[in-house]
């Protein structure tokens, strides 16, 4: 394999990993206004990549590889925060409806449980006060509010809201 494919290849596979960040900056942007600032750094190394590629020209491999690392790295660090919302959204939860519910144990199984049921659902916030979900759809203004049945049992609806994804 020449220089020539050699330096195209890595190239590919810069501009791939550029792709997947980007996504992954676009689904936290809701979480995250750091998040946009990323998306946008990210779209532009993106644009040069797709330039160079097209052109067949060098570009400096290592420093794209070192700004797609430390991209990677920070939406990692918001994919942690929007770990930890879920989880202080579902302590708010949880206290606000022991009011409800006399005590509602705070187990960390049920955290899991809850925490692995929104994500798989989409949500970003869940709530026993529709008032509140609403509010937190005004915040990011581009979403819904859905309701369900508490999926701990409680016999009680939640209010939680799903961002729209702009693909």
């Amino acid at each position: 394999m020449d220089e020539m494919t050699e330096t195209t290849t890595a190239l590919q596979q810069h501009l791939e990993k550029a792709y997947t960040l980007a996504y992954k900056a676009q689904r936290l942007i809701s979480i995250d206004k750091a998040a946009y600032r990323i998306y946008k750094e990210i779209k532009e190394v993106i644009e040069s990549l797709e330039f160079y590629l097209s052109n067949n020209y060098e570009y400096d491999a290592a420093e794209v590889g070192n700004k797609l690392r430390m991209y990677e790295k920070q939406l990692a660090l918001i994919e942690e925060k929007k770990d930890s919302l879920l989880l202080r959204s579902f302590r708010q939860m949880t206290k606000k409806s022991n009011d409800k519910l006399g005590s509602l144990t705070e187990a960390s199984d049920e955290e899991k449980y809850f925490i692995t049921w929104m994500k798989e659902k989409g949500y970003e916030f869940c709530s026993y006060d529709k008032s509140e979900a609403l509010q937190k759809l005004d915040e990011v203004k581009e979403g819904e509010v859905v309701e369900e049945e508490d999926p701990l049992g409680s016999g009680l609806d939640i209010w939680c809201l799903k961002v729209r994804k702009n693909e």
